[in-house]
């Protein structure tokens, strides 16, 4: 595609990226940042605001932060009560913050944690300055697009066509360069008629353009920028990157979303040479990690779906740093398949690899074949006990109370943590099986048995509310007892 349209760098600000509460306070915001990136290496003045971590310093409840259960964001009158009169205050400050920096576009990212909070400064933000150009991208916007085909209200959280009161185009999927021709098309009419990827009003109805096309090639993105936040502020010390995106897997309790339906990836040269960019930029940043064992000073967090979707691509990865004697560390989410061999393991330590999360989820073969999860039990137990032994923390996710799980599949799992209990280092999320309403179960739930009752609480067959309580609660005692190294934060 030509990005003739760019020419010079115009002055001010073209666009103010905002994330609102509550997302993730363990790291600066990835997607805003590598967007900033982007847009300003194409000419545009990028300003990021990270409003989540601001509400999140002065708010008194941590735990609505748990992203596993954000019901306090997401649910109209839990939210109203509990969050709104707090919040309030801060939508007038944030809201001239904001347009202090006289920006031309103002972009939100729209996610089901988010949505609520980003309404009402969309809201407040037109009321202050009606003309002012209100974009917003990310997860939700694909429920946004269902509502407005099928002319009803989808799904388990409340959203509806109210949206295009304040928001003049929603962009779905990927949004580097949907972006970029909607930031373009500002200055001359505003006729998105020929933008693939977005929705917007047109007079009294909303216009619903053909999807864009995933990125092929990866490596045209930027480093992330996080020159706007303050790096201290957030729960760790790692500097996140982005390697990959989409999943080789389809499990059935992920809502996959649209910009990562198809794994793509960056090549082993172009991540080297962003961590190289970042070390330099971000050098009095980074935290010395010292645990049991000194690793070395440089930390990077991999925050891809899946970092061994190829396992070539890691082997080339850990020998270009190998090679270039790159003083780093760094982890990664990866899924226990067949090519994780002892040596390659053993490369990824020497390539500075110091802890990996697997997700494990269960340890019955019945769940697993349900879940989609193409994990070999006896391979799995293989693969952490390599890890551990090749001196990488082998971390593990668990899901408690699939809708099919019985109690002997349960009893599986923590017979699988007692034979595995030296070998797993901790444990990095241990929830109740959550229906997402765009994963395989949400979308499925007559065919699954899968019943929801007052209180957004769901039942099954082998399922229910208080099995996935009593459940946990042992797993969390077992989980306990095991090992001193275990963080074990359980969450229904």
């Amino acid at each position: 595609m030509s990005l003739s349209f760019l020419k010079e760098k115009k002055e001010g600000v073209d666009l103010a990226l905002i994330m609102c509460p509550a997302w993730s306070v363990s790291q600066a915001p990835v997607a805003i940042s590598y967007l900033k990136s982007f847009l300003e290496k194409h000419n545009m003045n990028v300003k990021c605001f990270d409003l989540n971590m601001e509400f999140y310093k002065v708010f008194p409840e941590k735990k609505y932060w748990d992203l596993n259960y954000p019901d306090h964001f997401i649910t109209s009158h839990v939210f109203e009560r509990d969050i709104a009169p707090s919040l309030n205050p801060f939508i007038h400050i944030w809201a001239e913050s904001i347009l202090g920096c006289n920006p031309k576009v103002v972009g939100f990212s729209l996610f089901m944690s988010t949505i609520r909070t980003s309404l009402l400064l969309a809201k407040y933000l037109k009321k202050l300055k009606p003309d002012l150009v209100i974009i917003g991208g990310g997860a939700e916007v694909t429920r946004v697009k269902k509502i407005v085909i099928s002319g009803e209200i989808y799904g388990f959280a409340h959203v509806d066509k109210d949206i295009f009161n304040f928001f003049d185009v929603l962009i779905e999927g990927e949004g580097e360069i949907t972006l970029l021709e909607v930031l373009s098309l500002f200055n001359k009419g505003r006729d998105f008629h020929h933008v693939n990827g977005v929705l917007y009003r047109s007079e009294e109805r909303v216009v619903v353009n053909r999807p864009r096309e995933l990125i092929a090639d990866l490596d045209i993105l930027s480093p992330p920028d996080y020159s706007e936040f303050d790096l201290k502020n957030y729960t760790r010390s790692a500097l996140p990157i982005v390697t990959s995106r989409g999943c080789v897997n389809r499990c059935t309790f992920c809502a996959d979303s649209p910009i990562g339906k198809i794994y793509r990836q960056r090549s082993a040269k172009k991540i080297i040479e962003e961590m190289k960019y970042l070390l330099k930029k971000y050098e009095s940043s980074l935290f010395e990690i010292v645990d049991s064992k000194k690793y070395k000073s440089n930390l990077f967090e991999i925050v891809d779906s899946i970092f061994n979707g190829d396992i070539n691509r890691i082997d080339r990865f850990c020998d270009l740093i190998i090679k270039s004697k790159l003083d780093v560390s760094w982890s990664a989410k990866v899924t226990l398949r067949k090519g994780m061999s002892r040596a390659l393991l053993q490369k990824m330590k020497e390539a500075g690899c110091n802890a990996l999360s697997y997700g494990v989820e269960s340890a019955s073969p019945r769940v697993l074949k349900h879940m989609r999860k193409n994990i070999d039990i006896g391979e799995a137990k293989k693969i952490i006990r390599n890890t551990h032994e090749a001196g990488i923390q082998a971390n593990c996710f668990f899901m408690i109370g699939y809708p099919v799980e019985t109690e002997r599949d349960f009893q599986m799992t923590l017979d699988f943590i007692k034979e595995n209990a030296e070998f797993i280092y901790r444990f990095d999320q241990v929830t109740g099986c959550h229906i997402e309403e765009d994963s395989y179960l949400g979308l499925n739930l007559e065919k699954l048995g899968i019943i929801f009752k007052g209180g957004g609480a769901w039942y099954s067959k082998e399922s229910s509310p208080e099995i996935r309580r009593e459940r946990l609660e042992r797993f969390r005692k077992l989980a306990r007892e095991l090992h001193k190294n275990y963080k074990c934060d359980v969450q229904l």
